[in-house]
């Protein structure tokens, strides 16, 4: 394998873990490990929150580089992992670069987690803090609905459709609040505010903005001000659906 095939592989790994949600911090020094380990010369890496550039110049050779933009995606951490393993596989030359190539197509076709299971997480995880925000037993019970309706048009009707992340959440999070608000018209004893915290917990980016001050103290403030900025956007949609709900139903 010649130093340009080498440089497009790190170059598809850095990338896919980018696409995967993976630290910028981490997809550095990954690649950067990569690169010492298959001898590039002057090689350098630029990576943010969206974008990753790779850049690699020899003596003998025209200057190499490679520039792909990301948009943010969720994290998946199954596949963060898998590309980790075949990262220190490749620096410990524990296989070779073909068969590293091979593997890397395999795991961005794998797929980490069933529907079923996810549609489990959204039903559970609704619940579970539907009871932690302050509700009772039975707002519990009843934000199990929440949770598989929200679960159901997630994964069967939004993944199929192209439309922007900001519909996805502003209507998301109304049809939560629409059914929690006839839930309470229909048996008025259920805290209204505990099922919809519980049914619409699954669309904060908690996780996002979490990373976004850690990259902020980390000094990289161009990655740490744009995930911020996104998760207040998430944020403000999901708020604006719920918004619209209770306005109906005021």
């Amino acid at each position: 394998m010649d130093e340009k095939e080498k440089f497009d592989l790190i170059f598809d790994i850095g990338k896919a873990m980018l696409e995967n949600g993976a630290e910028v911090s981490r997809i550095e020094s990954t690649i950067a490990h990569l690169a010492n380990s298959l001898e590039l010369e002057g090689f350098n890496a630029f990576v943010s929150i969206d974008r990753i550039f790779l850049t690699c110049s020899t003596i003998d050779q025209p200057d190499k580089a490679r520039v792909s933009y990301v948009p943010i995606s969720p994290v998946s951490l199954g596949r963060i992992d898998r590309l980790n393993s075949l990262s220190r596989n490749i620096s410990e030359k524990v296989i070779t670069l073909y068969d590293a190539k091979v593997q890397l197509k395999e795991i961005k076709t794998e797929h980490f987690s069933s529907t079923k299971k996810k549609f489990v997480a959204y039903v559970l995880g609704s619940a579970s803090f539907c009871y932690i925000l302050g509700g009772t037993l039975i707002d519990s019970l009843s934000a199990l609905l929440l949770g598989a309706i929200i679960g159901l048009y997630t994964l069967f009707v939004l993944d199929r459709l192209t439309i922007s992340h900001i519909i996805k959440n502003v209507t998301s999070s109304f049809i939560v609040s629409v059914v929690a608000c006839f839930m309470v018209k229909k048996f008025p004893h259920l805290n209204l505010v505990s099922l919809i915290s519980g049914g619409i917990i699954t669309l904060l980016p908690g996780v996002a903005i979490s990373n976004g001050i850690r990259y902020l103290f980390d000094e990289n403030y161009s990655s740490g001000w744009s995930q911020i900025l996104n998760s207040l956007i998430t944020a403000l949609c999901v708020s604006i659906g719920v918004g619209i709900a209770l306005k109906l139903f005021n």
